[in-house]
């Protein structure tokens, strides 16, 4: 018994550097993995993944005592084009009481990155996208526009990598507002993120963004991690918090990015 114990305990620390050895950094953050901020990192040429993501809201609620809950699930599709450009197409669908569920958006967008990060001059990328509304009480389609900004904060080097800095400034018009809806949006937020190690990224976030609705408008603030299970797999998770009147005292993210390249 003590032999395959000792040899079970041998196998095992030899299967693990055998897992990590190959695998990418965690350096990225993407859109909902795991904050609502996303670097200027695109996809590596050629490269195929698939994303799940589930995000629960707690809103508060429009009378007293009356509570209300939000569950988004997205699966999301995100393609490498070419160097330094990628493609997406996600389609999340939401359901619970609250007001905008039984409903999502299907969306497409492309994110191309004008320049790597050298010396003082940061990264900057650019997301296009459409999203078009599906289900009850659906509205107008919105056509979209993101601007990212990726500083590493000191001397990038392997063994010691330094935190980074994340903006993003995204405007939104939409096509066929209702009469409940804007006609044109933003979002505006910065992140900071570090790497751990090879395995483990911490990151926090603060952004506002308009919502659809007239007159309604979020301020977040948000932490979040992403961990590197494989070579091939991805995990992540965040907690955020509403601070004004109307956004979610309560967010709760979990996904997952599995490679299939």
């Amino acid at each position: 018994m003590k032999n395959a114990v000792i040899k079970a305990v041998l196998a095992l620390e030899m299967l693990v550097p055998a897992i990590y050895a190959h695998a990418d950094e965690v350096k990225d953050l993407e859109e909902d993995l795991s904050l609502s901020i996303e670097d200027a990192t695109p996809s590596q040429p050629g490269s195929v993944q698939f994303n799940g993501i589930a995000r629960y809201q707690r809103m508060r609620p429009s009378e007293p005592g009356g509570g209300r809950n939000e569950l988004q699930l997205t699966p999301r599709m995100q393609f490498g084009v070419a160097r330094n450009f990628q493609m997406s197409v996600a389609a999340p669908y939401r359901v619970g009481n609250a007001d905008d569920t039984s409903q999502g958006e299907f969306r497409i967008d492309g994110l191309y990155r004008f320049n790597t990060e050298s010396g003082n001059l940061p990264a900057f990328a650019v997301n296009v996208g459409i999203e078009r509304p599906y289900g009850a009480e659906s509205g107008g389609t919105e056509v979209m526009v993101k601007g990212i900004m990726t500083k590493s904060l000191g001397v990038v080097q392997d063994e010691n990598r330094p935190a980074q800095l994340h903006l993003n400034v995204m405007a939104r018009h939409n096509l066929r507002p209702d009469v409940t809806e804007r006609r044109d949006r933003y979002l505006a937020g910065a992140a900071l993120s570090k790497q751990l190690n090879q395995r483990w990224l911490l990151a926090g976030s603060l952004f506002r963004e308009q919502q659809r609705e007239r007159d309604a408008a979020y301020n977040m603030g948000e932490i979040g991690t992403r961990w590197k299970l494989s070579e091939k797999l991805m995990l992540s998770g965040s907690v955020g918090h509403g601070f004004n009147h109307g956004a979610p005292p309560l967010r709760l993210v979990v996904g997952f990015q599995r490679s299939l390249d």
